[in-house]
């Protein structure tokens, strides 16, 4: 977060009887105000704030996991995979969020949440007027103490938790059971949201807001003008050069396609004067059909659910196949982790089936 902007952090309840709260922070982490909100009093808009939702933890799981250091794509269908034998819900209907990696630490904290409870979260954070920059579970904006200790409070009846590799929210003795002889430091509800509010302007631990939920990136308009003014001052460039230059890479090209048939003319004399475009594709298809669809599996491997239901490759059309899977997003993980291989996931079709969707894709060189 940046401390230069004052803070307003929405806290949600788990009874629907209780109105949220809002405390507002100045830019030094200080509490300025603490009001309730409701439907008949939402809030203001008040440009120049950062606005955070504060959601409770006891509706979700947080766990600690050995997550290899890839991208957040990667390491969020490692956590999936994890997760099958701690969670019954059917993957799907889940929302998982991966926090960054910690200095020395070889495990990374996730959550997991119900998707529709998520969705439902940032429509009751719409309808009170605010739109968040992040989303974080209560017990997270309470202290990680380095040592044994636990810091602990009360709020909405349940006891928030927070110590080394441990963060809950649960009724007060059961959270008392899973903390055990560990030195417990209690807050007050005044010393509570005074820990709120100096977390807050830290960076968080873990944000909700990941994959179909992340924040759609505010200085898109502004990158777009600058592509623009790119684009004018790039027509009003000499044209010459650019001219110059795609008339020498293009002679270029031609001259090595030269060489290359004549050589292939030369060892193969029955293919002078030929259209050799089949001949090289038959010979490159056994690497192809190997290279490609190698990727291709491994790739369907970090996509949880997924998986392959036809499959054809010909030296023309190159590998063709039908995918089932959840949705749209595992096509954009699928499609992640082929470029990085430097292959291209091409969709050609898609159907709605009882487990989703089937797509037809093809895999090209990028």
């Amino acid at each position: 977060m940046n401390p230069a902007f004052p803070i307003r952090l929405l806290q949600l309840s788990t009874d629907p009887s209780r109105a949220a709260v809002c405390l507002t922070i100045d830019a030094g982490g200080h509490v300025l105000a603490r009001r309730p909100c409701d439907l008949a009093h939402p809030l203001p808009a008040e440009p120049g704030t950062r606005d955070i939702l504060v959601v409770p933890s006891e509706a979700l799981r947080l766990h600690w996991f050995d997550l290899p250091a890839r991208s957040a794509a990667q390491a969020v269908a490692a956590a999936r995979l994890m997760l099958q034998d701690h969670v019954a819900q059917p993957g799907a209907e889940l929302h998982v969020a991966v926090g960054d990696p910690e200095t020395g630490e070889p495990q990374r904290l996730l959550a997991v949440v119900d998707a529709a409870l998520m969705r439902d979260w940032l429509a009751q954070a719409a309808q009170l007027g605010l739109r968040p920059v992040a989303v974080v579970p209560d017990c997270l904006l309470l202290d990680a103490p380095t040592d044994d200790s636990v810091q602990v409070c009360e709020r909405d009846g349940l006891l928030l938790a927070r110590g080394h590799k441990l963060a809950l929210a649960a009724e007060p003795d059961l959270v008392q059971r899973v903390i055990g002889a560990r030195p417990l430091h209690r807050l007050d509800d005044a010393a509570r949201d005074a820990r709120f509010a100096a977390n807050a302007q830290a960076a968080p631990a873990l944000d909700l807001l990941q994959g179909p939920y992340a924040r759609r990136d505010e200085s898109q308009p502004r990158r777009r003008r600058r592509l623009r003014w790119l684009a004018a001052l790039a027509l009003l460039s000499p044209l010459l050069l650019v001219g110059a230059q795609a008339l020498y890479h293009g002679l270029a090209a031609r001259s090595l396609e030269t060489r290359a048939d004549a050589l292939a003319a030369q060892y193969r004399p029955q293919l002078a004067g030929a259209d050799l475009g089949p001949y090289y594709r038959q010979r490159l298809a056994p690497d192809l059909l190997a290279a490609h669809s190698a990727a291709l599996f491994e790739a369907l491997r970090a996509v949880p659910g997924a998986r392959l239901d036809s499959y054809e490759f010909t030296p023309d059309t190159g590998v063709r196949a039908g995918l089932v899977h959840a949705g749209e997003q595992d096509l954009d993980l699928l499609r992640q982790q082929l470029a990085d291989g430097g292959l291209a996931l091409v969709p050609l079709d898609s159907q709605p089936v009882e487990a989703g969707l089937r797509s037809l894709v093809a895999v090209e060189p990028l």
